[in-house]
């Protein structure tokens, strides 16, 4: 069954410059990885990576690249060898979850043959969707090369592929434990197309006022209803770490230019997102390049 992955979040470039320079988040909240890239297909992009043990939050400092202007988007994961293709089945029984399949293929840093990196399901949330919901399953090649180990089963771990991705592992200093939740909002039709796209795979769905709530392997969807051009996600929250290394900084609130703020506690973090100022839709690259840029070094 599919888990949380990550999740991406378009900021405004005073947001994403305020938190890409924060020692809080790269000394203490979380391992961090930035990326600059400059691609002909995706233009050029900016994202920061903040990752707990399992999942990480992708921060976009400019348009998403994409052919539309997207905002958001939840990457889910599939650990077992083979699972895209029955999930695609289990889509494909509900008769109403429209979805889109392909093999991505990378090439490696050194270049030459473009090998299989991963199968990818786009599930279709509808014409000119600000937010896109991904499945995920990385191939045993591009597993190995990146250098993780398969679990003993096969099993292709998130966590194996987050150390080997950042190039260290979660020694249990870091505060950033995982996403818990994720709190969006999206048109009622929007909303209602993730939530039986996730449905198929046994989490969850209860109706709430103005909204939809989905839940299932340790992790809640907040789906709120908006009416506005505004879909995005407004805040995710985190299980972080009681007092990590005996250090914890207790409550506090952590400023990213005007539109962002981490707010930490005990246990608990929550990650909040008001609009951005300065998003511009972006033109030229189709969707796949965004699921190739996003989840630390797929791109």
């Amino acid at each position: 069954m599919p888990r949380l992955d990550h999740v991406m979040v378009l900021l405004d470039e005073a947001a994403y410059r305020s938190a890409a320079a924060s020692a809080f988040l790269a000394r203490r909240f979380g391992r961090t990885k930035r990326k600059e890239a400059d691609s002909s297909l995706a233009g050029q992009y900016s994202t920061l990576g903040v990752a707990g043990r399992n999942t990480l939050v992708e921060c976009f400092g400019t348009g998403l690249p994409s052919a539309s202007p997207i905002t958001a988007g939840l990457v889910f994961s599939f650990e077992e060898p083979g699972s895209s293709q029955a999930a695609r089945e289990l889509l494909d029984a509900t008769g109403t979850v429209r979805h889109t399949y392909d093999l991505v293929r990378r090439a490696d840093d050194q270049g030459g043959e473009r090998r299989p990196w991963y199968h990818l399901i786009n599930v279709v949330l509808g014409e000119a969707s600000p937010v896109l919901l991904f499945l995920n399953e990385v191939t045993p090649e591009y597993f190995t090369a990146l250098g993780a180990r398969p679990g003993p089963d096969g099993a292709l771990c998130r966590s194996a592929y987050l150390d080997a991705a950042l190039g260290a592992p979660d020694d249990g200093s870091w505060l950033l434990r995982d996403i818990v939740g994720v709190t969006l909002a999206l048109r009622p039709e929007r909303a209602r197309a993730v939530a039986g796209a996730l449905a198929a795979f046994g989490y969850t769905v209860a109706t709430l006022p103005g909204g939809l709530c989905v839940e299932g392997h340790g992790l809640r969807l907040h789906l709120a209803f908006a009416d506005g051009p505004a879909e995005r996600v407004t805040e995710i929250e985190m299980a972080t770490a009681e007092n990590a290394d005996g250090n914890s900084p207790g409550a506090a609130e952590y400023v990213f230019g005007d539109t962002s703020r981490l707010v930490v506690e005990p246990g608990r973090a929550r990650w909040c997102f008001d609009e951005p100022r300065d998003s511009k839709p972006n033109t030229g690259a189709a969707d796949e390049a965004v699921a190739g840029a996003a989840g630390t070094d797929q791109g």
